[in-house]
């Protein structure tokens, strides 16, 4: 669906199974992908892109929101399919190019290390991070699309803030499956710091909000998560 004239997003319930993730297509002279959701999800993006009237050669871009998998899984395949340029913070560049492997679960360590055998179920196919992406930069793309860090889920997870369509793109900061919660502590590396990144966005300026899985909210969005950042901090000072 059609988030704004301008974004569409294709949800991840139609390919991926119920935990894929959403992926986002920015039309603007070409498009910017924004997330690729698990393994095998490459055919079905290039299809909806097709759809909308482009080439894959007109995918000039892929920006990650962070490094999981169910995020990632088809980057390298649609970044050799459509030659687009892959950009991502730093701090999760090294899981995504293959320096590092991906982590699996994050919390508590002993189970990620219980796992650790399971590592195939999560593991992703290296690509290449063409540009590093930091808190404050601005890319050229539908009149100026802003990057705020917003760690906690991963320590480079960022959101997209795009002023002139009115809306965040958030990934994992925050999920919207019949209500708003946080992305689940399993696989959080920071709650405290993911908290922190909420009420960041919270003092930001815009209408819609578009997350990693679930719908957007795209009326009064700011207020939405103003409101769900004063319920985390009470819930915290509460314990």
């Amino acid at each position: 669906m059609f988030i704004t004239k301008n974004v569409y997003q294709s949800s991840g319930m139609r390919s991926t199974g119920l935990w894929g993730a959403n992926i986002f297509l920015l039309i603007d002279n070409g498009v910017t992908l924004v997330d690729t959701g698990l393994r095998g999800r490459s055919a079905n993006i290039l299809n909806e892109v097709k759809r909308l009237g482009y080439k894959p050669s007109d995918v000039a871009y892929i920006i990650v929101t962070h490094h999981h998998s169910d995020h990632i899984g088809s980057l390298a395949e649609l970044k050799n399919a459509t030659g687009a340029k892959v950009m991502a913070h730093p701090a999760d560049a090294p899981y995504i190019d293959g320096t590092l492997p991906q982590p699996g679960p994050a919390r508590p360590r002993w189970l990620g290390k219980l796992l650790s055998p399971l590592s195939s179920m999560w593991s992703t196919v290296p690509a290449e991070v063409d540009k590093l992406l930091n808190d404050g930069d601005e890319l050229p793309i539908l009149g100026g699309i802003k990057i705020l860090h917003t760690p906690g889920h991963t320590p480079g997870s960022i959101s997209l803030l795009i002023p002139q369509e009115k809306l965040v793109i958030v990934g994992d900061l925050l999920a919207h499956r019949f209500r708003m919660r946080m992305p689940p502590g399993l696989f959080t590396v920071d709650v405290e710091q993911g908290v922190k990144s909420i009420k960041k966005l919270a003092g930001l300026d815009f209408n819609i909000i578009a997350f990693g899985h679930g719908a957007p909210i795209v009326n009064e969005a700011r207020e939405a998560v103003a409101h769900f950042a004063d319920k985390i901090e009470s819930k915290a000072k509460g314990r």
